[in-house]
């Protein structure tokens, strides 16, 4: 019997650096593989930046399969533009709330984020924390 092969380690910051640049690997399970590694690894929470929705949907499902103890979070986008004259589904403002209350409580694991969900302000940590639960 052979022995089990190691899988590769995508590179860490640097000691003094904040983010380390990956380039894509062929497939996005590959992604996944290399951001498990990563997180089991690092002292901290990882934020996988993705480019929309569904990119963040098919990682966050490859994440779950391949983390097994670790926390996955996925933090999704509103999906309303921002003239709409209608609110975006319960169900997403429910994960979004979810998300963010459960943020101060994970010291390992991955954060899934689409890229326009970074662009959107807010509400302050402490509203959260008091609000999350009615």
């Amino acid at each position: 019997m052979s022995p089990p092969t190691r899988l590769p380690v995508p590179p860490r910051p640097r000691p003094g650096q904040q983010r380390a640049y990956w380039r894509a690997p062929s497939s996005a399970s590959a992604l996944a593989l290399g951001l498990v590694g990563v997180a089991r690894a690092h002292d901290g929470l990882l934020l996988a930046v993705v480019r929309d929705t569904h990119t963040a949907q098919a990682l966050e499902n490859d994440l779950r399969v391949l983390a097994e103890q670790l926390p996955i979070l996925h933090f999704p986008d509103w999906e309303t533009l921002p003239y709409d004259l209608f609110s975006p589904h319960p169900d997403i403002v429910s994960q979004r709330v979810a998300a963010l209350y459960r943020l101060p409580g994970i010291s390992r694991g991955v954060l899934v984020v689409p890229v326009s969900s970074l662009m959107q302000r807010l509400p302050p940590p402490s509203w959260i924390a008091n609000n999350a639960l009615d």
